[in-house]
């Protein structure tokens, strides 16, 4: 069976191990410690990774921040939540290492939840996306999840790519509200699944460089009634900020 999430050291970059699936990630599983709450998160058909059972047994191991890194049909990382331990887990020469656990229990703090639509997002794209607007037939919500994913998602940032004065046609058909804005603006700029902001502050900082676009450069939007945009409120704060970055926007 193929493993869906990994546990990865954030000091030493090693993998701890991978599991089947996982409880928790949302943020709605807690475990109270005196008079404080912590998030707890439970990896089902957890196993250790052989390089890191190794390296324990060289060397005392103490993991105290973890990466829970979704993973996809090739069992390769392309996301992660960085989750903060209560107590460090501690590995050496002496610690014994079950084949496979049933669960494997974390307390600590997420320092960002992912929501229900997100973990339906990371489904998807666990095999590359094959075309773009996938994201169409999907709920107000679930829309908003997969700009999270986008976000977080390894390998959109075609930082080899990256380039001043460049023209993007982007596809206004399915536009209905700012979060299908933002998704299809992605698509336009990164390609299938493609992120650029994903509200109006994270997208003056994508101008900037680091997201595969830098400005001045120029949205050709097609397919879209200018008359029905220049009457939404959203829209008419977003030209601003696009006049604001440089960014030129045509309509088509």
């Amino acid at each position: 069976m193929i493993n869906r999430y990994s546990l990865v050291d954030d000091e030493s970059g090693l993998t701890i191990g991978k599991s089947l699936d996982l409880i928790g990630l949302t943020g709605n599983r807690i475990e109270t410690v005196g008079d404080e709450d912590f998030h707890k998160v439970t990896l089902v058909h957890f196993r250790y990774n052989d390089e890191f059972v190794a390296h324990s047994k060289e060397k005392k191991i103490s993991v105290n921040n973890i990466e829970i890194t979704i993973l996809d049909h090739e069992e390769k990382p392309i996301g992660s939540y960085y989750f903060v331990l209560r107590e460090p887990l501690s590995y050496n020469r002496f610690t014994e290492f079950n084949e496979v656990l049933t669960q494997f229990k974390l307390v600590g703090d997420l320092s960002q939840v992912a929501t229900e639509e997100s973990l339906l997002i990371w489904n998807m794209r666990r095999k590359p996306l094959a075309k773009t607007n996938e994201w169409v037939g999907l709920s107000p919500k679930q829309r908003i999840g997969w700009l999270e994913v986008a976000r977080l998602y390894r390998g959109t940032q075609l930082h080899s790519q990256e380039r001043q004065n460049g023209i993007y046609h982007m596809d206004g058909t399915n536009i209905e509200d700012s979060a299908s804005f933002y998704c299809a603006l992605g698509e336009a700029i990164n390609g299938p699944g493609g992120y650029y902001g994903f509200n109006l502050d994270s997208l003056s900082d994508c101008f900037c460089g680091g997201f595969g676009a830098i400005a001045p450069f120029r949205i050709v939007l097609q397919n879209v009634d200018h008359e029905r945009c220049s009457n939404e409120g959203y829209f008419q704060q977003l030209k601003e900020v696009l006049a604001d970055g440089s960014v030129t926007l045509v309509f088509s």
